[in-house]
């Protein structure tokens, strides 16, 4: 069945009286409805039922797309979290997850641009996570990666305080501009039998999505199923012309990992697999780890498929779902191994379209949550085949790079029909509305934040809070110095952990301007995901020096080095944005109107699990002006500073 034919099915069923998750009063409904009708055409291909294979075949299963979800405008529409067991390649037995209306992922659901939509996400997950959690030693020096090269634990034991794991969630709408009580919060998680209440505004036509974000358990329920996209819409973008129904497909991009049985067969289980890169304090603390990474790439959770396309112009909305895995794609010709430079135009990023076309380099970098919207006109390779890589800078694109993990760079194949269309032709103006931002568009009153990426004591990467102080302070402990814009500018380190107090305060509607300092010692590259604001790279820095983890201060001031490429996808509104490491970055933009207590936080999961996550707090400018004078009569009294990061007004 088509994605056009699909599509359809479900929007007419989604009008009659069994309305399924459709609301045509102030009601709630099921979405169990919408599980069954589209069980079968989305993941009903067929394979083994018990473990036979010890690898897998790229290119062996087609893509499937998730149903699409269409909520009316009044009412409440309800998701059921559910458990089911899915098929994510025909040589490998259907694997149990937990899925939104029993779907991985989970179904698109479409809005309009200015529709206010309420959702109750009812979690009705039974039994323990159904993933399998080992920590491994590495094999040998850093980077040690190997184990993530190949799937099993290799009889490592089961993590005992993940087996016992039972579902706690909270759902987060990635990119949406909604209040703090409907935005997922990481400790306002339900439990099964509750729902969590939400309420989106839908302002701007973007892609976004929605996943799980409950703190610590986003990696391993994210890993477990619980993702999905959601398209926001509207009239301006309708008029462009852009490619649609069938020609318009979401791909959701992930990496995984599966256990083996006692004959090395993929047995069916996801398996959660850290490196652990020193022992643990105590008997009661989990050792410090690297973060996940996977052996096997699943797209729309399909592992290695491919997609039949006609010779004709495709836009593909494109959204890196993993845990921590970086996709550097490139798109090759499979006849010669070639990349095609220039087959690829990316429209849009994170926040939207961009204001022009732009052609894509060789590859196109997607970090954990940020999404690109591109443009591939097939009408100049009829009868070939193409194919998604990863790859590694440097390295010849389709290559494995075992060392930096990338054991296997198979993505996603295209077999393109022989009969061509016209030449598409990607209209010059995108968006009217869009224009780059540059530091001369920065209102003189707007409130600079400065974040140090850091690692510390424990082996941890880690979020440190700057808060700027006079620039003759000596150096010292938690004292960081950085020469920025021929200025020597001096900081005190005032937060680092999730638990830590809340020292950021910002007035809704707020423009901010964030550096990102990614001084630790291992160069780590973190996306840092800001929630309620879109913002734009001002500058991306190569960055001298380090902080070091034992004072978290810097011995010398950090300095500028080279000025680091902004690319394509990464040249339009952002929420999410990659900091390399050794690296200064800053970005701009203004908070939505909407208000509470939100999150900032690293968007590799296993890092936000391991507290790299810090909230601001964000109030009308009337109530935080008595907040800031709350807090300067709380430093009289306390020998506190009055003059907290983010409270210039």
């Amino acid at each position: 069945m088509t994605g056009k034919h699909s599509r359809r099915r479900f929007l007419s069923m989604a009008t009659g009286t069994m309305a399924g998750v459709a609301v045509t009063s102030a009601a709630f409904y099921s979405a169990t409805e919408l599980m069954r009708a589209n069980a079968a055409e989305n993941g009903g291909f067929d394979g083994v039922s018990s473990p036979q294979y010890t690898d897998l075949t790229p290119f062996k299963d087609k893509l499937r797309q998730p149903p699409t979800l269409a909520p009316k405008h009044d009412g409440i529409t309800e998701m059921e979290m559910v458990n089911q067991t899915v098929r994510l390649h025909s040589q490998l037995p259907p694997v149990p997850m937990w899925t939104y209306a029993g779907h991985f992922p989970g179904p698109t659901i479409e809005a309009r641009r200015g529709e206010r939509l309420r959702f109750a996400w009812t979690n009705k997950l039974r039994g323990t996570l159904p993933v399998k959690a080992v920590y491994v030693a590495p094999d040998g020096p850093p980077p040690g990666l190997h184990p993530y090269n190949v799937a099993g634990s290799g009889g490592a034991a089961e993590r005992p305080d993940m087996a016992a794991l039972t579902p706690w969630t909270a759902v987060h709408l990635h990119g949406g501009y909604q209040h703090a009580i409907s935005d997922g919060q990481p400790d306002d998680a339900v439990t099964p039998g509750s729902s969590q209440l939400t309420e989106y505004t839908n302002e701007k036509a973007a892609h976004l999505f929605y996943h799980d974000h409950a703190m610590p358990v986003t990696g391993p329920n994210v890993l477990s199923g619980l993702a999905g996209s959601y398209l926001v819409r509207d009239e301006r973008e309708d008029a462009l012309g852009l490619p649609k129904d069938d020609y318009e497909v979401t791909l959701s991009l992930a990496d995984i990992n599966f256990e083996k049985d006692a004959q090395g067969r993929l047995e069916g289980r996801i398996l959660y697999k850290r490196i652990a890169a020193a022992p643990a304090s105590s008997p009661d603390a989990n050792p410090p780890t690297l973060a996940f990474e996977g052996p096997f790439t699943i797209v729309n959770g399909v592992v290695w498929p491919y997609m039949d396309v006609e010779a004709r112009a495709y836009r593909f909305r494109m959204v890196n779902n993993s845990l921590t895995r970086q996709f550097i794609l490139a798109l090759l010709d499979e006849a010669t191994g070639k990349p095609l430079p220039g087959a690829v135009t990316v429209i849009g990023t994170d926040g939207g379209l961009l204001g022009e076309p732009q052609p894509a380099g060789e590859t196109i970098s997607l970090m954990p949550a940020e999404r690109v919207d591109v443009v591939i006109d097939f009408s100049v390779f009829a009868g070939k085949r193409l194919r998604f890589v990863n790859t590694i800078p440097g390295v010849p694109a389709g290559s494995p790079v075992p060392d930096a993990g990338v054991g296997r760079p198979e993505v996603m194949q295209f077999r393109v029909g022989r009969n061509a269309a016209p030449k598409y032709r990607v209209p010059r103006k995108l968006s009217a509305a869009f224009r780059p931002l540059t530091a001369k568009d920065v209102p003189a009153d707007a409130v600079e934040r400065f974040v140090g990426l850091i690692v510390d004591k424990f082996g941890m990467p880690a979020l440190q809070e700057l808060q700027e102080v006079a620039s003759g302070t000596k150096t010292g402990p938690g004292i960081v110095q950085l020469e920025l814009d021929g200025k020597l500018r001096t900081f005190r380190g005032v937060a680092n952990y999730f638990e830590d107090r809340t020292n950021f305060y910002a007035a809704s509607g707020g423009f901010e301007v964030w550096t990102f300092l990614n001084a630790g010692p291992i160069p780590i590259p973190h996306p840092i995901h800001i929630h309620l604001i879109d913002f734009q790279l001002l500058q991306r820095n190569a960055l001298k020096g380090t902080i070091d983890t034992a004072t978290q201060s810097t011995a010398q001031p950090l300095t500028l080095g080279a000025a680091q490429p902004i690319a394509p996808e990464e040249s339009g509104w952002k929420d999410t944005v990659l900091v390399p490491g050794n690296s200064m970055v800053r970005v701009a933009g203004r908070f939505g109107a909407q208000t509470g207590r939100f999150m900032y936080h690293c968007h590799l999961l296993d890092h936000e699990d391991d507290g790299m996550m810090r909230p601001v707090v964000i109030m009308p400018p009337a109530v935080l002006t008595v907040q800031k004078r709350q807090m300067a009569l709380m430093g009289s009294s306390t020998g506190m500073s009055d003059d907290m990061p983010g409270m210039k007004m």
